[in-house]
């Protein structure tokens, strides 16, 4: 019998350590009470933004082939 729990200790070392990892992962994620409601624009560059590159609803498809056309 003491040599079955044997064979059996590895797989239930790993098994627990999985689950304190995922518990640990858990309580981590769902602790964070206070969360920033605008978050910072820090990462956001002040450079200027990329010219033409406002949609025009009134050109969107003008320069795509019309699939509807029957031949």
């Amino acid at each position: 019998m003491l040599k079955d729990l044997s064979v059996l200790t590895p797989p239930a070392l790993v098994c627990a350590a999985f689950l304190v990892a995922v518990i640990a992962f858990l309580r981590h994620e769902m602790g964070r009470k206070s969360r920033p409601l605008d978050p910072s624009s820090d990462d956001i560059s002040d450079e200027q933004p990329i010219p033409g590159g406002h949609a025009d609803p009134a050109r969107a498809g003008e320069d795509a082939p019309d699939h509807h056309e029957s031949s």
